[in-house]
């Protein structure tokens, strides 16, 4: 039927992670690679499943990471990237260099959907709002933590290529 879960294990730590777990992953890894994540917490002596040594590693502990706040040229390649790629955060993440996917994620819905709209622009579509639109949209807003997109009709330009008829005279 499948493997149990990694983390329902007797005797594995759970939560906050120790300096000390910290200085063990990091001096692991170095010594010998990341290599297969279910069998390292074993071999570096850590009473830890795998996927929380993963995360940890490539969430927290990675040197390259990039620490600190988003500067402007960031938030404006994370925009123009998104209205490219949409949610793609890991694809976002590859121009970004030491900054992670769930990091971009996060700050796309704490702070560049709120930058947006107070620009009188739709997250999700990057077009304008409607005065009528943004207007109802705050309001909402107010009423409703779950963001709501408003809704509009799309009208096409062109029929359909199989409406179209070609004729040869």
């Amino acid at each position: 039927m499948g493997r149990s879960s990694c983390c329902d294990k007797a005797h594995t730590n759970k939560g906050a992670w120790t300096k000390e777990e910290d200085q063990r992953l990091v001096s692991y890894i170095q010594a010998h690679g990341e290599g297969c994540w279910r069998s390292l917490p074993k071999a570096a002596g850590l009473l830890r499943c795998g996927k929380s040594c993963r995360l940890r590693w490539i969430n927290y502990l990675r040197p390259d990471l990039k620490r600190g706040n988003f500067t402007e040229e960031e938030d404006e390649l994370i925009i123009k990237l998104h209205g490219f790629l949409g949610n793609k955060w890991s694809l976002i993440a590859g121009r970004l260099p030491g900054r992670t996917d769930n990091e971009i994620k996060n700050y796309w819905n704490t702070h560049i959907k709120r930058k947006l709209r107070s620009r009188g622009i739709d997250p999700q579509t990057h077009h304008p709002f409607t005065a009528a639109a943004a207007a109802s949209l705050n309001s909402l807003e107010i009423c409703f933590p779950v963001p709501i997109r408003p809704t509009t009709s799309v009208t096409a330009t062109a029929p359909p290529a199989a409406v179209v008829e070609t004729t040869l005279t």
